[in-house]
């Protein structure tokens, strides 16, 4: 799957997003990373890059990652989203590095100067149309990329635990979905 097509792709899709940047174009792009760290596979430049300068300013400024990943402004998703995919990116952090969720949750709450149950009710919040926690899987590739995390046998266990599916299908709808919507990018 990392052949000069996929490279290609991605060039184009950085390329889009540089000319005109946007947030459904912003979450594709850290979905198409976070691809690559799951399968151990090589990212283009391009899009490492583009990956790479938003991860150095969230790390110095978490509140504001929502923003700094481009995820905001015309067609976003609502503010209350944003936050709280901010918020399970910091939270997956813990839970991957082996903290239990409820030291998580106290965690993430420190950082964001929040209450526990608010990050608790973030991270397990469904999405009322299909029973998903659509946001929490975001907040997982949103994660992994700020993180340049290499999932390993044991983060998929984790994942597997908490959102009960496995790492993997979720981020085979969105690649198939992605190449879909963009292949015919020039």
């Amino acid at each position: 799957m990392n052949n000069d097509n996929s490279l290609r792709f991605e060039l184009n899709l950085v390329d889009k997003y540089t000319t005109n940047p946007n947030p459904e174009l912003a979450e594709i792009l850290i979905k198409e990373f976070s691809f690559h760290k799951i399968n151990h596979t090589k990212p283009s430049l391009e899009l490492s890059q583009w990956i790479i300068e938003r991860s150095q300013a969230a790390s110095k400024n978490h509140n504001k990652t929502a923003l700094i990943f481009g995820l905001t402004g015309v067609g976003a998703r609502p503010a209350i989203h944003l936050k709280y995919i901010s918020i399970n990116a910091y939270c997956w952090m813990s839970i991957l590095d082996n903290s239990d969720h409820q030291d998580a949750f106290n965690n993430t709450a420190r950082l964001f100067g929040t209450d526990s149950d608010s990050v608790k009710n973030a991270f397990e919040r469904k999405n009322h149309d299909f029973g998903e926690r659509e946001l929490c899987r975001v907040g997982l590739d949103l994660c992994i990329s700020i993180h340049n995390i290499e999932i390993t046998s044991h983060h998929r266990e984790i994942v597997l635990a908490t959102l009960n599916q496995e790492i993997d299908i979720q981020m085979m709808k969105d690649y198939t979905h992605h190449r879909a919507m963009y292949g015919s990018l020039k």
